[in-house]
């Protein structure tokens, strides 16, 4: 830690930079802190306990005495987000790490913030490019967090934002999707799809999935109820010319065309 530069952003006084900076030094006892800090002995006391409340500092016991130490990296990240969570009501299960420049990770845990994001995700993106890869529904338990109704609606909203969408699908999905979800779901996935590359199920042994938009990217595990959300980033930016590459190398079906066959032949 850059010291006096992060601590002056946390807007502490210069006693409280003083008695961090001790610690950080490797004072530990309030009277060895004291003496370094040129801080009063009570002051310390009364500085530690404020700083212990806002999550900058911890205290032990060894061999029955009382030591102070600054906390690590990630419990202050953890604290400092806790007051930002609080601060901008961010939701439970959202957790943001920011990059150099505008790029952003935010992290979606739980199987109820990640269905809200999902659900929500494509009004942020409306006549966007998506590319979508996924393996069979009954691997990504999709069906297991979504009612039929959600999907439907969901396929639905795709096509109300004018989202161009690409999907990278394994071989034979379409027809087992609709076995399992019925001819409403594939009327409603019907027309959403712009183009769809097909490839051999082996490559598609996971339970995850990827979703790219021009500045983000969704790496979902609803298994791990986890989703990573990569914004503004050079990784987004690399994922991109991957699909650049399947876009060039893969072999296309008209899946539309596909459906209506799938559909006509349920009638």
């Amino acid at each position: 830690m850059e010291t006096k530069k992060e601590f002056r952003i946390l807007g502490l006084a210069k006693s409280e930079i003083r008695v961090l900076e001790a610690l950080e030094e490797g004072f530990k006892t309030p009277l060895s802190i004291s003496k370094q800090a040129k801080v009063s002995r009570p002051a310390v006391y009364e500085i530690l306990g404020r700083l212990k409340e806002r999550g900058l500092v911890g205290s032990y016991i060894e061999q029955r005495k009382h030591y102070w130490r600054i906390r690590s990296d990630k419990q202050i990240e953890e604290a400092l987000y806790e007051a930002k969570r609080s601060l901008l009501q961010i939701p439970e299960g959202r957790e943001e790490v920011h990059g150099r420049v505008d790029s952003a990770v935010i992290v979606h845990r739980g199987k109820e913030a990640i269905k809200k994001t999902l659900l929500t995700v494509f009004e942020e993106h409306k006549h966007e490019r998506f590319y979508g890869l996924q393996g069979d529904v009954s691997t990504i338990q999709w069906n297991k967090v979504f009612s039929v109704a959600e999907t439907n609606r969901f396929n639905r909203n795709i096509k109300k934002n004018q989202i161009i969408v690409h999907a990278v699908l394994p071989q034979g999905w379409f027809e087992r999707q609709t076995k399992a979800l019925g001819e409403e779901w594939a009327q409603d996935f019907e027309g959403r799809t712009t183009r769809v590359s097909v490839i051999d199920p082996e490559y598609f042994k996971h339970a995850a999935q990827l979703w790219v938009f021009k500045e983000s990217v969704y790496l979902i595990s609803l298994s791990e109820e986890i989703m990573i959300e990569v914004r503004n980033s050079e990784i987004q930016k690399m994922i991109l010319s991957l699909f650049r590459f399947v876009d060039d190398n893969s072999r296309t079906v008209d899946a539309n065309a596909l459906l209506r066959s799938i559909i006509k032949g349920a009638q």
